[in-house]
C-alpha cells in the first residue's frame, strides 16, 4: 500500500514539474521568436508543438530529480515519513519505489529517442527559418565506397533528392559517370530515375540510360544531420551513421558521442536521486527545509549544467565521448551504491 501511495506521489510531483518547466520553456521561446513567425495559425501551433517536445527531450531527466525532491518535502511537511519509519519501513524501502519509478520512465526515455520525437528541434527551427516543416540541403558532396557522390538539392522529409551525379572510381581513375534529375529512397536504398550513365571508352563517350539502385544505407536524415553537423539524431540513424562512417574509416567521434549521449547520459536523475536522499531530513524539526531544498535544487543544476557542458564538447570532438559521457556517472554510481548501503 505504502509502495503504490510513494509511486503516485512521486508521479504527480514529477509530472507536474516537467509540465511547468515545458510550459515556462516554450511560453519564453514563444515570447522571443514571435516576430519571426509565420503568421499562419497552424505553423506557430505546430511550433509551439514541436518547442515542447524538444523542451520535454532537455527537461525530462532533471524533471525526475525535481520531482523526488518535491515528493520528500510533502511526506516531511506533512510528518508521513516519520510514520513510514515508525510504521517499519527503513530509508532503502522509501527510495527503493522513486528509483525504480525514475529508472523506468528514464528506459522509455531512451526508447524515444529511436522515433521522430529527436528532430522536434529540427522541425521548429525549419518553421521559423522556411515557414515549413522540411528543410532544403543544397549542393551535398560525400563519399560512398569508390564513389563521389554530389547532391544539388536534398528533401530529407520527402526522402527525395535532385541534380544527382555519381562518380565512380576505379584505380584511381573515373569508371563511369551516372546522372539523374531525381532520385528517392526506398528499401534502404537510393533509385536513380532515368539515369544518364557515361562511360569513358577510349577515345569516345559511351551514353546509356539505365535505372539504377546505389547508397545502400545511405538515409536523407543521415546525410541532411551529417552534413548540418547536427547532433540531434535519433538512436536508429545514429547506428546507421555508425556502421557507415566505419565502413567508410570516417571519424567516428562525433556519432559515437550521440551515441552514448541518447543511451547512457539520461540515467545520471536516477543516481543523483539516491544521492539527494541520503542527505534529505526525517523531520522539518531537525532541519532547515528551505535550506535543504535550495542546496539540493542548485547541487542538482549544478552537477546537470557540469555534465551536459562535457557533452557539448565531446559533440565538437574536443573531448573524448567515453571520458565526457560516461566518465562522471561512474563516481556518481559509486557514491549512489556507498550511500545506499549505508541507508
Amino acid at each position: 500500500m505504502a509502495v503504490r501511495y510513494l509511486i503516485a506521489l512521486y508521479l504527480k510531483n514529477f509530472l507536474f514539474t516537467l509540465f511547468a518547466l515545458v510550459i515556462f520553456f516554450v511560453g519564453l521561446d514563444f515570447l522571443t521568436s514571435i516576430k519571426s513567425l509565420p503568421k499562419a495559425a497552424n505553423l506557430q501551433i505546430l511550433y509551439a508543438t514541436f518547442k515542447a517536445l524538444y523542451g520535454i527531450d532537455i527537461l525530462l531527466p532533471i524533471s525526475l530529480v525535481f520531482g523526488m525532491i518535491a515528493t520528500k518535502l510533502h511526506l516531511i511537511r506533512s510528518n508521513e515519513l516519520v510514520a513510514l519509519y515508525a510504521l517499519g519501513y527503513d530509508k532503502r524501502s522509501v527510495i527503493r519505489p522513486i528509483f525504480f519509478t525514475s529508472l523506468a520512465i528514464t528506459i522509455l526515455y531512451i526508447l524515444l529517442h529511436a522515433t521522430p520525437m529527436t528532430y522536434a528541434e529540427e522541425y521548429a527551427k525549419n518553421i521559423k527559418k522556411y515557414g515549413a516543416i522540411s528543410s532544403l540541403t543544397q549542393n551535398l558532396f560525400f563519399k560512398y565506397q569508390n564513389n563521389f557522390v554530389f547532391f544539388e538539392r536534398l528533401l530529407p522529409l520527402q526522402q527525395e533528392a535532385e541534380g544527382v551525379k555519381i562518380y565512380e572510381l576505379y584505380e584511381e581513375r573515373l569508371k563511369r559517370l551516372m546522372i539523374a534529375p531525381k532520385a528517392y529512397f526506398k528499401n534502404d536504398r537510393w533509385h536513380l530515375q532515368n539515369a544518364q550513365v557515361v562511360v569513358p571508352k577510349a577515345n569516345r563517350l559511351q551514353i546509356a540510360q539505365e535505372q539504377i539502385e546505389t547508397l545502400q544505407g545511405y538515409k536523407p536524415k543521415i546525410l541532411d544531420s551529417i552534413y548540418e553537423g547536427r547532433t540531434n539524431i535519433s538512436l536508429i540513424d545514429a547506428f546507421y551513421a555508425l556502421r557507415l562512417f566505419a565502413k567508410e574509416r570516417l571519424d567516428l567521434r562525433k556519432v559515437k558521442a550521440v551515441l552514448l549521449y541518447e543511451i547512457f547520459y539520461p540515467f545520471f536523475a536516477p543516481l543523483v536521486l539516491i544521492v539527494i536522499f541520503y542527505f534529505v531530513p526525517v523531520s522539518a524539526r531537525l532541519a532547515n527545509l528551505n535550506l535543504f531544498t535550495f542546496g539540493a535544487i542548485i547541487a542538482s543544476l549544478l552537477f546537470w549544467g557540469i555534465y551536459y557542458s562535457l557533452i557539448k564538447l565531446s559533440f565538437t570532438g574536443t573531448l573524448d565521448p567515453f571520458l565526457a559521457v560516461i566518465g562522471p556517472l561512474v563516481p556518481l554510481g559509486m557514491l549512489a551504491i556507498l550511500f545506499y548501503k549505508r541507508f
